[in-house]
């Protein structure tokens, strides 16, 4: 049985991306999601949940949690609730407390209280460089394994010529603290595009991400896509010849199948994920993003697109390998029989 920490089903793709991959790399185990909330924990004790997962494995999903207070306190919970049982944490990311957003739980050297809770996982590994930097100081040192979102299969999608995604999201803050001025950064220059003869679609990773993309595509003869799912979200960011994203995971989904990005990076975790899959010529940091800047880099990735998407490929096949690997251990420790 597996007890999952994640954040699944709540409406982000990114994080049902990471869980779509693990129930399918655990396969043959029967999953339980471990409660976040007072009323999930509450459901959990009724139901008699909480009984069954007494031995279970703890298996993380993806995303920035190590280095966060309150994906610390989950944790500890977590392996209270499975007692003797093991962990496992692969592709995760590290909160870099070099950001101080609203809700980062970073503060007060929070990082250095995860050694000893890492060293309960049988796996650990993590989504980019920075992060494997992050946990070296606290002398734990890991292997870059990737997101494990990269595990998705690519979509069967011939790009459009001339046509542009653009994703404007983000969770609790971004560099510059000022969703406004991006909102009317990424807007002109999307309006200069549309007036150079591209076509825009606006691509939502989660329902939140609507109201500042309708805003950044006003006065243009655009759509707007909200994917039900990962795959979907997949097909429709392979679907573009380029596409201008603030998501981590709108970024992730493109280079399963190798679609330029500029990445507007709204925390460094966006940098952990271009320096793992060599694309740091896509970034523009929030605090510092102009149209101009977007334009400049819409330009360099439509005239490098073979070259990136050459470099984007190597890199994402390494880490499906690696990912691969700490799945398939994974699945050995915890007795499930060997994927085809």
């Amino acid at each position: 049985m597996v007890s999952y920490l994640g954040w699944h089903g709540r409406g982000n793709l990114g994080d049902d991306a990471i869980y779509d991959v693990v129930q399918t790399q655990l396969s043959d185990a029967v999953f339980v999601d471990f409660p976040h909330h007072p009323h999930e924990q509450l459901f959990a004790v009724g139901t008699g949940l909480n009984r069954w997962t007494r031995g279970s494995s703890l298996v993380v999903g993806g995303g920035t949690l190590a280095g966060r207070r309150y994906f610390r306190r989950l944790l500890d919970r977590g392996f209270n609730a499975i007692g003797g049982g093991g962990g496992f944490a692969v592709g995760v990311g590290v909160e870099d407390p070099v950001f101080q957003g609203a809700r980062s739980g970073s503060q007060n050297d929070e990082l250095q209280h995860w050694r000893p809770l890492l060293s309960r996982f049988h796996t650990v590994s993590v989504r980019g460089p920075r992060s494997a930097e992050l946990l070296a100081d606290i002398g734990f040192d890991v292997q870059v394994s990737g997101d494990p979102a990269l595990l998705l299969p690519q979509p069967v999608v011939e790009p459009q010529e001339g046509l542009i995604g653009v994703n404007l999201g983000f969770g609790d803050d971004l560099w510059g603290h000022d969703p406004e001025r991006l909102v009317t950064e990424v807007g002109a220059a999307v309006r200069e595009l549309a007036g150079r003869g591209h076509t825009i679609m606006g691509i939502l990773m989660h329902e939140d991400d609507r109201v500042r993309t309708e805003r950044a595509l006003e006065g243009v003869a655009s759509r707007i896509v909200q994917p039900h799912d990962a795959l979907s979200a997949a097909a429709e960011l392979a679907r573009c010849e380029v596409v201008i994203v603030s998501r981590l995971h709108a970024g992730i989904l493109a280079a399963v199948s190798q679609t330029p990005v500029v990445s507007l990076e709204y925390q460094p975790k966006c940098r952990d994920f271009a320096r793992s899959v060599d694309d740091e010529r896509s970034l523009i940091r929030t605090d510092s993003v102009t149209a101009a800047a977007v334009l400049e880099r819409v330009a360099d990735a439509l005239e490098n697109a073979d070259a990136i998407k050459s470099t984007v490929r190597a890199a994402v096949m390494t880490y499906r390998d690696r990912l691969l690997s700490d799945y398939a251990e994974a699945r050995s420790v915890m007795g499930l029989p060997r994927l085809p």
